[in-house]
Protein backbone atom coordinates (compact mmCIF):
# COMPACT_ATOMS: atom_id res chain seq x y z
CA UNK A 1 0.00 0.00 0.00
CA UNK A 2 1.19 3.67 -1.10
CA UNK A 3 0.89 6.44 0.77
CA UNK A 4 1.08 9.28 -1.42
CA UNK A 5 4.12 8.83 -3.89
CA UNK A 6 6.12 7.50 -0.72
CA UNK A 7 5.94 3.49 0.17
CA UNK A 8 6.96 2.75 4.21
CA UNK A 9 10.31 2.70 3.91
CA UNK A 10 10.32 6.43 2.04
CA UNK A 11 7.55 7.74 4.53
CA UNK A 12 9.96 6.79 7.38
CA UNK A 13 13.11 7.95 5.59
CA UNK A 14 11.48 11.30 5.66
CA UNK A 15 11.08 11.09 9.25
CA UNK A 16 13.83 10.32 10.56
CA UNK A 17 15.55 12.74 8.60
CA UNK A 18 12.79 15.28 10.01
CA UNK A 19 13.82 13.85 13.78
CA UNK A 20 17.30 14.41 12.93
CA UNK A 21 17.11 17.80 11.87
CA UNK A 22 14.66 18.65 14.80
CA UNK A 23 17.10 17.21 17.02
CA UNK A 24 19.83 19.76 16.31
CA UNK A 25 17.53 22.52 17.52
CA UNK A 26 14.98 21.74 19.67
CA UNK A 27 14.59 19.29 23.32
CA UNK A 28 13.19 15.58 22.36
CA UNK A 29 9.99 16.22 24.26
CA UNK A 30 9.27 18.64 21.99
CA UNK A 31 10.28 16.91 18.93
CA UNK A 32 8.38 13.97 19.90
CA UNK A 33 5.05 16.29 20.98
CA UNK A 34 5.45 18.00 17.77
CA UNK A 35 6.18 14.90 15.33
CA UNK A 36 4.60 11.85 16.51
CA UNK A 37 0.76 13.04 16.37
CA UNK A 38 1.78 14.29 12.54
CA UNK A 39 3.16 11.19 11.20
CA UNK A 40 1.20 8.40 13.32
CA UNK A 41 -1.78 8.92 11.40
CA UNK A 42 0.66 8.54 7.84
CA UNK A 43 2.26 5.04 8.91
CA UNK A 44 -0.92 3.49 10.15
CA UNK A 45 -2.30 2.85 7.02
CA UNK A 46 1.31 0.56 6.58
CA UNK A 47 -0.29 -1.18 10.21
CA UNK A 48 3.59 -0.58 11.60
CA UNK A 49 3.71 -1.78 15.44
CA UNK A 50 3.70 0.68 17.69
CA UNK A 51 6.14 -0.38 19.88
CA UNK A 52 8.83 -0.48 17.09
CA UNK A 53 7.79 2.82 15.94
CA UNK A 54 8.50 4.35 18.92
CA UNK A 55 11.57 2.57 19.00
CA UNK A 56 12.58 4.61 16.06
CA UNK A 57 11.39 7.94 17.12
CA UNK A 58 13.17 8.01 19.84
CA UNK A 59 16.73 6.53 18.65
CA UNK A 60 16.64 9.30 16.45
CA UNK A 61 15.74 12.18 18.26
CA UNK A 62 18.45 11.06 20.86
CA UNK A 63 20.84 11.20 17.66
CA UNK A 64 19.71 14.76 16.55
CA UNK A 65 20.83 15.96 20.21
CA UNK A 66 23.89 14.66 19.75
CA UNK A 67 24.68 16.68 16.63
CA UNK A 68 25.60 20.40 16.05
CA UNK A 69 25.08 23.00 15.35
CA UNK A 70 23.23 22.85 18.82
CA UNK A 71 23.09 19.49 19.84
CA UNK A 72 21.69 19.83 23.42
CA UNK A 73 23.83 16.86 24.74
CA UNK A 74 27.05 18.17 23.95
CA UNK A 75 26.68 21.34 26.06
CA UNK A 76 24.83 19.48 29.26
CA UNK A 77 28.11 17.43 28.84
CA UNK A 78 30.58 20.02 28.35
CA UNK A 79 28.74 22.37 31.50
CA UNK A 80 29.53 19.40 33.86
CA UNK A 81 33.01 18.78 32.77
CA UNK A 82 34.90 21.25 34.69
CA UNK A 83 38.50 20.86 32.83
CA UNK A 84 39.04 23.72 30.37
CA UNK A 85 40.95 21.91 28.36
CA UNK A 86 38.04 19.83 26.73
CA UNK A 87 35.91 22.08 24.25
CA UNK A 88 32.99 21.84 22.63
CA UNK A 89 34.45 20.45 19.36
CA UNK A 90 36.21 17.62 21.54
CA UNK A 91 32.56 16.34 23.03
CA UNK A 92 31.59 16.52 19.27
CA UNK A 93 33.95 14.57 18.11
CA UNK A 94 33.76 11.98 20.50
CA UNK A 95 30.12 11.69 20.06
CA UNK A 96 30.15 11.36 16.56
CA UNK A 97 30.99 7.57 16.45
CA UNK A 98 27.86 6.70 18.58
CA UNK A 99 25.97 9.06 16.54
CA UNK A 100 26.95 7.21 13.91
CA UNK A 101 26.51 3.73 15.19
CA UNK A 102 23.02 5.23 16.40
CA UNK A 103 21.80 5.75 13.03
CA UNK A 104 23.48 2.62 11.39
CA UNK A 105 21.59 0.70 13.95
CA UNK A 106 18.14 2.63 13.28
CA UNK A 107 18.37 1.92 10.09
CA UNK A 108 19.04 -1.85 10.41
CA UNK A 109 16.03 -1.52 12.96
CA UNK A 110 13.68 -0.29 9.58
CA UNK A 111 14.75 -3.05 7.84
CA UNK A 112 14.03 -5.79 9.96
CA UNK A 113 11.61 -4.66 12.58
CA UNK A 114 12.01 -8.33 14.08
CA UNK A 115 15.21 -7.04 16.13
CA UNK A 116 12.87 -5.12 18.71
CA UNK A 117 9.72 -7.15 17.62
CA UNK A 118 11.09 -10.53 18.95
CA UNK A 119 10.21 -10.30 22.37
CA UNK A 120 6.88 -9.10 22.39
Amino acid sequence: MQQGNFGRYGLLAVYVVLLLLLGTVLDSTSIILITVPLFLPMVAPFEVDLVWFGIITVIAVEIGLLTPPLGIAAYVIKSTINDDKITLFDIFAGAFPFAVIMLLMVILIIAVPEIVLALI
